[in-house]
C-alpha cells in the first residue's frame, strides 16, 4: 500500500499534501469455525503516531500495537483491522510523534477467524504526511529492499505472510 504524495505543501516542506484514509479489505478463507495464528512480514515506511490503552505484544518491536486509540490523530496510523476476533493492530506506534520516517521489517501475529475481514489501512487525521521522498535529511529517500527500486515519495507498507496455523 503506498500513500503517495498527490502535492506539496509550501508551510511545511518536509511533509506533503496526501489522501487521507486508503483501505484494502479481504475475507479471509479457511475451515468455517477455526481461528488462526497469521505470522506476517511487516516492512513499512512509517510517520510515528502514540497508541494508547493497548499493548505492544513483542516487547522487540514495540511500535507493533495491538489495540487502543490514537493520541496523536494528525500523524498516520497504519494498521490492520480485523473482524473476528474483532481487534486492531497498529503498525507505527511509537513514544513520540515527530517529522521523521522509520523504516520498519519485522513479523508479527495477529488472530484471524475463517470467514473474517481484514482490512489493511491508513488513516490521518490532516491533508499533511511526512514525505520520504523529501530530500536533505537523513531519514529521507529510504527504499524497501526488494520492495522498491527507487524512493517513492509519501509513505509504504508491504505485508506477506509468513505462515498460517489453527489455533
Amino acid at each position: 500500500m503506498h500513500d503517495a504524495c498527490i502535492g506539496e505543501n509550501a508551510a511545511q516542506p518536509d511533509t506533503c499534501l496526501h489522501a487521507r484514509h486508503h483501505e484494502t479489505s479481504f475475507v479471509f478463507g479457511g475451515k468455517a469455525g477455526t481461528t488462526y495464528d497469521v505470522r506476517l512480514r511487516v516492512r513499512g515506511l512509517f510517520e510515528p503516531t502514540t497508541m494508547e490503552g493497548g499493548a505492544a505484544p513483542d516487547p522487540a518491536h514495540p511500535y507493533f500495537y495491538k489495540g487502543g486509540q490514537t493520541r496523536t490523530p494528525d500523524y498516520s496510523q497504519w494498521r490492520i483491522d480485523v473482524s473476528s476476533p474483532q481487534q486492531t493492530y497498529t503498525l507505527n506506534n511509537y513514544p513520540s510523534v515527530s517529522h521523521t520516517i522509520y523504516q520498519e521489517d519485522f513479523e508479527a501475529r495477529i488472530q484471524v477467524a475463517a470467514g473474517a475481514t481484514v482490512t489493511i489501512q491508513v488513516i490521518d487525521g490532516n491533508d499533511r504526511q511526512i514525505d520520504n521522498g523529501a530530500q536533505g535529511r537523513p531519514d529521507r529517500q529510504q527504499m524497501i529492499e526488494g520492495v522498491t527500486e527507487m524512493p517513492l515519495a509519501g509513505q509504504m507498507l508491504r505485508l506477506d505472510v509468513v505462515r498460517v496455523e489453527p489455533r
